[in-house]
Parts: structure tokens; C-alpha cells; sequence
């Protein structure tokens, strides 16, 4: 098969991994919560009533050290993918990718209100590939552990680097050090979306479109990646969830390209997000996916066409160091 079929089809994969690593930039990566393994996942409980303010008015804290955060993360992708050449059916495939995570990053460094260095823990951390046949079925596969499992990394951002080392202080396989450096790739940085709604007031039923810049920042995403289209947010409800009053969001999420590739995302789903911290506490986003793009010389025309459909989810538990 032509190699630039080939890499526009790993498109789409670049496109869901983006999704995939949205997850943290969005909880800002700033850590809090939770003791040593033998943790029990995190989920979201509301644990009493919705205040009867239904009006959120957004704030932040600034990270300490200490501050700790216990974070579980899925991804999951299925893919079928067409390969023309003219009217000729060249290929039929169907793939499935699945990422799972659960990890405890803990504060060990802030500057001027940044939190720069982290302690981050894999409790789990899972990847499952499936490949189809040209009916479709999907062979069986399971839930393997990367080599991060189990395993401990001290991050610092020093300008635009990102060191890794091992808990002892040494660099770590080249295996473990991509999988961390693509998790903790916004330690350091700013968190776009705490910085957009940070000081602003929506009552229940508002809608808020979200800066396409902002929203490019937040996935991710641009250049031949494809840009953001829309980003909406719709305030469903106003609630307490261990403790901490809570913004839960109805977001809506549209990404397209169109240069020598067209590809479009739409996904939805609920956003809740800590109302004085703009932390996230959980996230859930499903939905359709599809590019399609033409290749080859005059002679020799290729069209790929892949369809499939997303999952991605988060949910975080935070424990505030004291001041």
C-alpha cells in the first residue's frame, strides 16, 4: 500500500491520541488526591444536594506543594477503513484501540503560582489493539500493561523541556519516557480553559461559545491536524460533588480539516468542572468521527475513506495540601 495512505490513515489515530491527552490539559495537570496504591478508581458522587443558587461565578487556587490528584482515563477508538482504487475495493479493515489509565500525581515544585514538577504513580495502565477482517469482526484481544505500570516518574518543566526521570533520579527506557512525556506534556502551562473561565458568571441554561484559539490550545489540535470549528458550552446544573460546589456542562465539540485530507470529529457529553478551582472532575465525550482522503499519481489514484466512532472519559479526585 502507498506510504501516504498509509499516513493519512494514522491521522485519524493522532486525532483521538490528541483527544486523549485533552484529558489532563483540562484537569491542569496540577494534581491532588488520594493515598499510595490500592486506590479505588475515581468516579464522581454527588454527596448532597444542589445548592439553591443555580448562578456559578468562577474561580482559581493556586497550586500547592503537596497538592495531590488520583485521575482515571479511558480512550476508545473503532475504526473501518476503505480503500479504493477507482471502482476497485483495494482493502476492507476494521481496528480498535482502547487506553486505560489510573495514576497519582502529586505537587513537588511551584513557581510564581505554576506548578512546574510533579511525582506521578501508575497504579494502571492499560492498551488494547484489535485488528478486523474485511467482514469487520474484530479478533480478540486484551487489556495489556505498558511499561509504565507500577512505576513512579519525577517531571519538571525547565523552559520548553520536559525531564523525566525515575523515582532514583535516572532516565527512564525510551518506551516509559514517551508515554509519560505525552501524558505530562502541559505541566508548566497554562490551563486555556481555567483562564477563560476564570472570573466569569453563567447561570443554569447559559451557553458559552468557546474561542476557537482557546478551544485549538485546549484539544490540542490545528495545522494539519484540523482546527477547531465549534466549541460550546451549555451550563446544565450547578451541584456539590465531595464537598465542592460544581459546574456541570453540556459541551459540544466539532474539529474539521480540509487540505489534502478532509476529516471531521463531533463529539458531546457532560463536563463538570470545580466552580472556585476550574479543575475538572469528570468528563465524558462519544461521537462520530470520519476523513477521507485521495492519493497517488495520475496513474495511480488511491481514495481512503475511514469512518468510526470515540469514547473518551476522566475522572478526578483531588486532596489540597494546607497552607
Amino acid at each position: 500500500m502507498p506510504r501516504s495512505i498509509l499516513a493519512g490513515r494514522n491521522r485519524l489515530g493522532l486525532v483521538v491520541l490528541a483527544l486523549g491527552a485533552w484529558t489532563l490539559v483540562v484537569a491542569d495537570g496540577h494534581a491532588q488526591s488520594v493515598s499510595e496504591p490500592n486506590v479505588q478508581a475515581a468516579s464522581y458522587d454527588r454527596t448532597t444536594p444542589a445548592p439553591a443558587s443555580q448562578t456559578a461565578r468562577f474561580g482559581r487556587r493556586e497550586p500547592l506543594v503537596g497538592d495531590q490528584m488520583e485521575q482515571t482515563l479511558s480512550v476508545e477508538v473503532q475504526l473501518d477503513t476503505l480503500l479504493r482504487q477507482g471502482t476497485t475495493v483495494v482493502e476492507r479493515s476494521t481496528s480498535a484501540l482502547r487506553r486505560q489509565q489510573r495514576r497519582i500525581v502529586t505537587t513537588t515544585h511551584v513557581i510564581k503560582g505554576m506548578t512546574v514538577a510533579v511525582l506521578v504513580r501508575y497504579v494502571q495502565a492499560g492498551k488494547q489493539t484489535a485488528a478486523g477482517t474485511s467482514a469487520g469482526k474484530l479478533g480478540e484481544s486484551t487489556l495489556a500493561p505498558q511499561p509504565v505500570e507500577g512505576k513512579a516518574y519525577r517531571c519538571r518543566r525547565d523552559g520548553d523541556a520536559l525531564l523525566i526521570t525515575d523515582e532514583a533520579g535516572k532516565i527512564p527506557p525510551l518506551a516509559e519516557s514517551e508515554i509519560v512525556s505525552q501524558n505530562m506534556e502541559t505541566l508548566g502551562r497554562p490551563n486555556p480553559l481555567a483562564d477563560f473561565l476564570a472570573g466569569k458568571s453563567l447561570t443554569v441554561g447559559q451557553k458559552l461559545a468557546v474561542p476557537n484559539d482557546v478551544a485549538e490550545k485546549l484539544l490540542g489540535l490545528g495545522g494539519e491536524m484540523g482546527s477547531v470549528t465549534h466549541f460550546e458550552l451549555t451550563l446544565a446544573n450547578v451541584t456539590q460533588i465531595d464537598g465542592a460546589s460544581c459546574a456541570e456542562f453540556r459541551a459540544n465539540i466539532e474539529a474539521a480539516s480540509n487540505d489534502s485530507s478532509q476529516m471531521r470529529l463531533v463529539v458531546d457529553g457532560p463536563l463538570v468542572i470545580q466552580i472556585d478551582t476550574c479543575r475538572a472532575v469528570a468528563a465524558n465525550f462519544t461521537g462520530p468521527i470520519g476523513m477521507s482522503e485521495t492519493r497517488g499519481s495520475l496513474t495511480a489514484t488511491y481514495q481512503m475513506a475511514g469512518t468510526g466512532n470515540m469514547a473518551v472519559s476522566i475522572a478526578s479526585k483531588y486532596s489540597d495540601a494546607k497552607r
